[in-house]
Parts: structure tokens; sequence; C-alpha cells
């Protein structure tokens, strides 16, 4: 067991009981006025919250190092081995929250993962943290892994992400525990879907509400079930649907079901899938590019889901990362490709597995340093196979894999079916390495996957390359 001491020469240490040793803490903590406010034992190390005149500090046990986070000791305290607060902010450990609320901070019940302000809903898991501002919290109801306002279900795994088509999974939980709150799970809610009438593709209303429609669950054995995600805040009487992602009304712009924040209804438009503009910004997945030039955008049909596109300067493509730092949920948010040169950018392939520039070879928007520019030539495309070469290998877009034992600058593609070098025999078919096929004497004949060398001859049938001896 650790604890700490200020030893006879006025240095703050952690002593261990076990082997009698006392190391001095790191960061700049005095013995003025020293006082442990408390401790938490994660595994074998101590973790501390502590106290001297300048003010709090936090004793990061991996790093031995003590740092000052706050000034306010009057107001500061310890809510439990994650969070604490003074008169102006909640802290993760020494990291404060920007914009948090402490008067309003409070732990949720029935869970041990959420917790909530005026502002946010903060969500930690045992290696995650993020905060989430789209939801209401002033409804906020939680349980276990699952959390809820009146309107949406969510649920955390490696992140928190909408679960409408789960609500299943609690509804007799919430019905039972909180029966007096008309959230959707009340058989009283106000914007039940019940009846709701198809506006156009996936928007819908009722008499009161504007749904969008999405489906859940499906299987090959199973039929999806359709979800009607209530859109908080739309007008119906002025609500009109732009696409099959975006609408509007006269005060906001909506993707799916989402606030499109700070987005100007009137300039508004789309721009194929999860993309859309107004006159100053761009929006991807109903989130504000900053980087991107509005008037210059463009995106690449067909790659929407990588979010490929450029502007005069930059190239961009989705990541799932922060919607904002430092503590933002992580999703698909469009950035910005670091090197590349917009204006000699272009797609090999439709579906954007192979892209170039001047001085890169790009597999999915992603730079690839392995290939060389050079010589990088794009052989052909077989869904969901995509194959390129250049002087040192061949490569499959699918599933990012290089083939070995191929040498790119002796490899010849001798039609969709048949490749070699001057050792080996290629399958495009298999995507396999014909070690027993003689390269030297190798040749097609016929269209249709057809081969021979000097010892077997080679067809195709159903999918399946066939060799006989000759």
């Amino acid at each position: 067991m650790n604890k700490f001491i200020v030893d006879e020469d006025l240095q703050v240490k952690l002593h261990n009981d076990e082997d009698g040793t006392n190391t001095p803490i790191k960061g700049g903590i005095t013995a003025q006025d020293f006082e442990v406010i408390s401790t938490y034992q994660k595994g074998w190390l101590t973790f501390a919250y502590l106290r001297d005149h300048q003010g709090i500090w936090w004793f990061n046990a991996r790093k031995n190092k003590a740092s000052l986070f706050s000034r306010d000791t009057e107001a500061f305290r310890v809510i439990d081995e994650d969070y604490c607060c003074d008169s102006q902010y909640v802290y993760l450990e020494d990291q404060a929250v920007p914009n948090s609320d402490p008067s309003s901070f409070r732990l949720l019940p029935d869970t041990p993962y959420f917790a909530q302000d005026q502002r946010y809903l903060y969500v930690k898991s045992s290696t995650h943290f993020h905060l989430l501002e789209n939801i209401d919290t002033n409804s906020v109801i939680a349980h276990h892994d699952y959390c809820t306002d009146k309107d949406h279900l969510f649920h955390l795994s490696s992140s928190l992400r909408y679960a409408n088509g789960e609500k299943d999974e609690v509804r007799a939980w919430l019905q039972e525990h909180h029966p007096d709150v008309h959230g959707w799970w009340h058989v009283h809610y106000a914007h039940s879907a019940e009846g709701a009438t198809q506006l156009t593709g996936n928007w819908y209303e009722t008499a009161s509400s504007i749904f969008y429609r999405t489906e859940w669950g499906g299987t090959p054995h199973r039929e999806a079930k359709a979800v009607f995600n209530f859109v908080r805040g739309a007008d119906r009487n002025t609500f009109e649907p732009l696409d099959e992602q975006f609408a509007r009304d006269r005060e906001r712009v909506y993707f799916q079901w989402r606030v499109l924040k700070g987005a100007d209804p009137d300039t508004f438009q789309p721009l194929g899938g999860p993309f859309g503009r107004d006159r100053n910004h761009v929006y991807y997945n109903g989130y504000r590019v900053d980087e991107a030039d509005a008037r210059q955008f463009e995106v690449f049909a067909g790659t929407e889901h990588l979010g490929l596109s450029k502007d005069q300067q930059h190239v961009y493509r989705a990541e799932v990362v922060r919607t904002s730092q430092p503590f933002g949920h992580p999703d698909d948010v469009l950035q910005m490709i670091k090197g590349t040169d917009a204006s000699t950018f272009e797609l090999i392939t439709p579906s954007g597995s192979w892209a170039v520039d001047a001085d890169r070879v790009y597999l999915w928007g992603k730079p690839n340093k392995h290939i060389d520019r050079a010589s990088f030539t794009h052989l052909f495309d077989a869904d969901p196979q995509s194959w390129a070469m250049d002087q040192n290998g061949l490569y499959n877009a699918n599933g990012n894999r290089t083939v070995k034992g191929v040498s790119g600058s002796t490899f010849v593609m001798l039609n969709p079916y048949w490749g070699k070098d001057e050792h080996v025999v290629f399958s495009f078919l298999t995507g396999s390495v014909y070690k027993s096929g003689d390269a030297a004497t190798f040749q097609v004949t016929d269209d249709y996957g057809g081969a021979e060398d000097a010892l077997f001859r080679y067809t195709v049938e159903g999918g399946t390359v066939r060799k006989k001896k000759r």
C-alpha cells in the first residue's frame, strides 16, 4: 500500500509500505498546506487528489507526477474517482470540460457509465470518455449501458450510438420505473409515429410530428424492422424534404433526424449522400467541415460513403474521429488528407478504391507510402476485387493486401483471369499463386479462363480453377 508523506526536508513523497522506499513526486507540489483529499487504487497504482497552498493537484501514478489544475480550493469537491468540480468547471481527473456546468452536474443512477449537467451527457467507459450534446438533458434516464431522453434511445458499446431500433430492450423497465415521464415508452407520448404517412422517401409525418424512417435488425432470415426517428424541433407547417437525407424548415436544416447546427436553411443545398453546403460552410454526416471552401467544394460521386471530396486547396475523406475537441463523441467526420495535391488528385476507379495525385497513390482515400506512384498501374475491377500493380508488387484493394510471391517488375496481366511474372503464375479469380504452373510456357487459350502450360491445361468452372495434366 502506498501513502503520501512530507519528509524532514519538506518534500512531498510517495511512501511504499512494502519496501519502505520514498519516491519524490514530480510536478512542483510543495509541503506548504499539503493535504491528501482522496486516493484511488487502480490495480497496484495509487492515484490521488492533493492540495497545497497553490491549489488542487491530480497525482498520476503512471508518471509519478502531480499536475496543478484548479486554484479554487474553497469550491473544489470530489465526486468520484473520475469526476471532480470547482465553481467553474467539471473535470475528468485533471482535465477541465469546456462549458461544463458544475452546479447541475450529477451522476446518473442505475448505471456506471453516464453523468450529466444542463448541457452535456457525460459518457465514461473503461477505455473511452466523450460528451454528447444532441440529447435533451432535462429528461435523461439511464439503465446500465442504455441511455434515453423522451424521444431517442442510445446504447454504449465502443462509443455511444443511436439505438431507436432497440427500444423494446428497455421499454418494460422504463414503464415500471418511470411511469410518470411521458417519453416514447408512455401510452400518451406526444410524438407517437402511429399512423405516420409518407411525405417522400424516408420522410414521414403525423398530424403533429415529422419522422425519418430507417430500418433495423434485418438478416438473411429476418425482415428488418421499420424505425421512425422523431425529428425534434421540426416545424411541420414549413418542413420541406430536400432529398433522401436532408430537409429544412424556416428555422433549421436537418440531416436525417438531427439538427444541422448553424446551417442556413435559405441557402442550403444537398450535394449527394451525407454532403451538403450553405453559402458559408460544407457539412458531412451532420457536422460542419470548417476547413472546406463551400464555393469551390466538389464531391466525387459514388464515393460518398468514403467522403472523398475536394476544394481548390485540399482533398478530404471521412474518418471516425471526435466530432469536436477535446471530448466530442466519435462519428464519421470529414477530415483533410494531409499533404495531398488537390490540383492533381483524381480517382482511378469510380468506387474510390484507387486514386492518385502527382506524388502519391491512395487506397480507399488513404495515402499508401509503399506503392510507387511513377510505376503504378490500375489493372481492372471485378467487384469486390480491385487490382493494381507497380514495380514492386501486385495489390488488391479488397482487404488492403499485397499479393505475396509476385514480382511487380516482371508481372504481366494476361487477361482478367490470369497473370504471371518470370517465375510464377497467378490467378485473379482465386487470388492465388500457382506454384506448380510453368511461367515460361504459360499462355491463355480463350477468353473464359482457359489456359495451358507445358504440364497442365486450366479451365474455369463455376468460379473455380480446375487443372488437368496434358
